[in-house]
């Protein structure tokens, strides 16, 4: 009699993983010098159909939090990157609290930041990685205001956790 238990239960764990699995949907974009590639649940993440300035361009679900993703044709170094980011949001005031550090994202190590910007009194956050590897470097890009930035980290977290080289 317990046997049969363990291998109901043991058949039963396998179907709510096959389920689990198949109920999960994942879309796939792929830069233009397909080096790299972004895997998204497009239950989560919408792909904006054009962009003007970025390679492609994601917003959440209720449009709370924007993502940009763009492939340069050149090196960005380490000593460039808080200058890189100063100039990107000039236009829209002087950013706060800039932070770069090292973080690792599926086996990449990227130049993350974070910083905040006080725009039309309100406190947008920003936070996304710089990455240069074959071909040139990459960025990442997330934007909102503060309160949508903290209350989606987990989705921001799943889309940078969707990129990967290309072999």
């Amino acid at each position: 009699m317990p046997k049969k238990l363990i291998f109901l239960f043991l058949l039963s764990s396998f179907f709510a993983i096959g389920q689990t699995k198949s109920n999960s949907k994942s879309e796939t974009y792929t830069s233009r010098k397909e080096l790299y590639s972004i895997k998204y649940n497009p239950d989560h993440w919408i792909k904006n159909p054009e962009s003007e300035s970025w390679d492609v361009e994601f917003h959440d679900k209720y449009s709370l939090v924007n993502a940009y993703f763009i492939e340069y044709d050149y090196f960005i170094s380490d000593k460039k990157l808080k200058s890189t980011i100063e100039e990107e949001y000039k236009e829209f005031g002087k950013i706060k609290n800039l932070k770069i550090y090292k973080k690792k994202i599926n086996s990449i190590e990227v130049n993350y930041f974070e910083c905040e910007l006080d725009y039309n009194d309100y406190l947008y956050k920003y936070q996304g990685f710089f990455y240069s590897g074959k071909g040139g470097s990459i960025q990442m890009q997330y934007g909102a205001q503060a309160e949508a930035i903290e209350h989606n980290q987990n989705l921001i977290d799943e889309l940078n956790n969707g990129i990967s080289i290309i072999n």
